[in-house]
């Protein structure tokens, strides 16, 4: 016969076992949602700032506007949208978001709805946005000056990144730089499936 003692001994190695478990299981988890951002997306990306870019079927109304490139059925697309929602949240009303879906406008429009996005997603079907921005995978992320100009293309989302956008965000408009909770985000930039 077991002792008590013996038996919560096993049942408390058991707990730590699963808990260790299910530790390691989330972090193999996050870390396979993305894909590491290359040093030559990094460079890519670089070159777009400052270039002109094409408008946009939202219109910023003077204001600077923060385009997120998403890819339907994609999970880092899926995995990144939390941040943006609250990084919009922080700085609605006085920066204009726009989110640009690679799929018709019902894809868009379902996004829109199962996200429960607070700012206008955009079908691009054909991906002219996409290449004319140079995404070349979801979750990279322009920020536009008020003059129509790129100030910055990320080539993907991390939680330094979602800072310094909020950074960019407070300093253009002029106002105190809200803390974000980015928690959630990876720690090294990282990029969605490919357009």
């Amino acid at each position: 016969m077991i002792s008590g003692d013996v038996v919560r001994r096993i049942a408390t190695v058991l707990l730590l076992v699963a808990a260790g478990a299910a530790f390691v299981a989330a972090i193999a988890t996050r870390s396979r949602v993305g894909h590491p951002v290359t040093a030559r997306m990094q460079a890519a990306a670089g070159a777009v700032a400052g270039s002109l870019v094409p408008s946009l079927p939202e219109r910023a109304q003077g204001r600077p506007m923060v385009i997120i490139f998403i890819k339907d059925g994609c999970p880092c697309s899926e995995a990144a949208d939390p941040c943006f929602r609250r990084l919009f949240m922080a700085y609605r009303g006085r920066v204009a978001f726009v989110g640009v879906i690679d799929g018709e406008t019902p894809d868009a429009e379902r996004w829109t709805r199962e996200h429960d996005t607070p700012y206008p997603v955009i079908a691009d079907p054909d991906l002219k946005i996409v290449h004319a921005y140079q995404a070349e995978r979801s979750a990279y992320v322009a920020l536009v000056t008020r003059e129509g100009t790129v100030d910055r293309l990320w080539p993907g989302y991390s939680a330094s990144m979602l800072r310094e956008l909020g950074t960019r965000l407070a300093a253009g408009v002029g106002v105190t730089e809200v803390k974000l909770d980015v928690s959630d985000a990876p720690e090294e930039l990282t990029s969605g499936c490919s357009f």
